[in-house]
């Protein structure tokens, strides 16, 4: 085989690119540090790398969450703790008006503090974080209580109040006459009398006879009487400063109609834990009450609608007879049908609970509840968006319902009762040590947010060690490769200068 000038030429050509290249890739990973500095330096090894490194990225997520979650969290844990001094103030006031010894004079002054106290109350349990309500459940975006009025009332049922308005700048004092028998309010006009002095004088009114809500002005405070409620021997109550709930709240649910009647507005009343389906099974067709047009068929009686619910999206259904055509009882509450219209077998209604709590991811799968249920906390009172009757929120008994209990000291205080100040005495306590315990249910939540950043931590050292295990390079090996690849390349050189500089003069020489 012949070999040529050009071909030897092209092979030392090709021997000093290749040590040159060799030259440049060892400097390369000399200057940058990494043995991998793309894909081709090791396909393998790259992929490797590139999963580790977006575990980091997803971890560095996570903490920024952990960080924002944080920010709740402390500020509610410092909102609770100026709450906390707020209530014991409340105690000291309270166990000053429970002695003997104090006039009632000293004891409007003491409810005269305690006012402007709920007012800071309702004032802090209003705080928020970056704009976003603490205590408003979902409703981050307005204020979890407002201000207004509440009544206690004695001998009856508390839902003989459907709602209140207005101001007063002391507690009202109502009181009934000696009934001979039961009177149902609404049946006839009832007389009573009413202070707004604490009992000094009195003022003669009267509810007036009818059906629904029954309005009566007490100076500048508008009581809505609910018809149909019984007023018995001794029925009393007093109108005094409340704190309205106006979040959300767990279980607090949505309703939706399926069927062909428009005029149907369904709400859905009570605490549910899961979404319930409702299905009506009566073959005729049902007139809710005021219908129009008239069914086709004549409505049954009160009490034979039928209809069944599911609480497993249809896999099982519960038979039931409604005791009403307008409400559908079901675990943890009722359907108020609602509306106008016929109402067909196998038209069916959703209700769909709310979850108030906003939740925050810190690690896969793993998250942390960052807002609060205000009414959990601090109790107050309700007020039903559909109706507009008000009442003690659900789900926490009397004597842990600070804004309860501060409204019927206050009440008591106003009107000279010392027993009723010993009793929310003791019952200031006990709301003091439920929030205590809510409290530390945040408290859980911090921790759990610390322990996860440490967790984190640690994942990222691990993580960063192991990339380094597969990208970074050995000094001392690259130095020594480097050197050898010069040692090469300087051979190759001097090799090829000879055999360049050889001809056939060479050797005739």
């Amino acid at each position: 085989m012949r070999i040529s000038n050009s071909m030897i030429y092209t092979q030392s050509l090709n021997g000093m690119t290749s040590s040159m290249s060799e030259i440049l890739r060892i400097g390369e990973q000399a200057a940058s540090q990494k043995r991998i500095n793309r894909p081709s330096d090791d396909p393998s090894g790259a992929a490797m790398v590139l999963d580790l490194q977006s575990h980091i990225n997803s971890l560095a997520q996570y903490d920024e969450n952990i960080q924002s979650a944080k920010g709740w969290l402390d500020t509610a844990n410092e909102q609770l703790g100026t709450i906390s001094k707020t209530i014991i103030r409340m105690q000291e006031l309270a166990n000053q008006g429970s002695t003997g010894t104090v006039t009632d004079q000293q004891r409007d002054l003491i409810a005269t503090e305690l006012r402007e106290l709920q007012v800071q109350l309702i004032g802090l349990t209003n705080g928020d974080y970056a704009g976003n309500s603490l205590f408003a459940g979902a409703a981050i975006n307005k204020p979890a209580y407002e201000v207004g009025l509440g009544a206690t009332v004695k001998n009856a049922n508390q839902t003989l109040v459907h709602s209140i308005k207005g101001d007063a700048k002391k507690s009202v004092a109502i009181k009934f006459p000696v009934p001979t028998a039961t009177q149902n309010v609404g049946a006839a006009a009832i007389p009573f009398k009413f202070s707004e002095d604490g009992g000094a004088t009195w003022k003669d009114t009267t509810i007036p006879a009818g059906a629904g809500t029954l309005s009566v002005q007490l100076g500048g405070v508008e009581v809505n009487f609910t018809a149909g409620e019984e007023i018995k021997q001794d029925t009393s109550m007093v109108i005094r400063p409340a704190a309205i709930y106006t979040g959300s709240i767990d279980g607090e649910a949505k309703s939706a109609y399926y069927g062909a009647n428009p005029g149907l507005t369904p709400v859905a009343k009570g605490v549910f834990k899961s979404p319930i389906a409702i299905r009506i099974e009566n073959d005729p067709s049902v007139s809710i009450p005021g219908t129009t047009p008239a069914p086709v068929l004549p409505a049954p009686p009160i009490g034979a609608l039928e209809y069944s619910y599911s609480l497993d999206n249809g896999a099982s259904w519960v038979r039931a007879t409604a005791s009403s055509d307008q409400f559908l009882n079901v675990p943890g509450g009722q359907v108020d049908i609602g509306g106008t219209g016929a109402l067909l077998k196998g038209e069916q209604f959703l209700v769909n609970p709310i979850d108030s709590a906003i939740r925050v991811e810190i690690s896969e799968g793993n998250s942390v509840q960052v807002n609060s249920v205000g009414s959990n906390f601090f109790g107050g009172i309700y007020s039903d968006k559909a109706t507009g009757a008000t009442e003690p929120v659900d789900g926490l008994d009397p004597e842990r319902n600070i804004f309860e209990v501060v409204g019927n000291l206050i009440a008591s205080l106003e009107m000279d009762d010392q027993d009723g100040v010993k009793k929310c005495l003791g019952d200031l306590k006990l709301a003091n040590e439920h929030i205590t315990t809510e409290t530390g249910v945040l408290g859980g939540r911090q921790n759990r947010l610390n322990f996860a950043l440490d967790a984190h931590s640690k994942s990222k050292m691990s993580t960063e060690s192991r990339i380094s295990s597969i990208q970074n390079i050995d000094v001392t090996a690259v130095t020594n490769e480097s050197d050898r690849a010069k040692y090469i390349y300087k051979s190759v050189l001097s090799t090829s200068a000879k055999v360049m500089n050889l001809s056939l003069l060479d050797f005739l020489r």
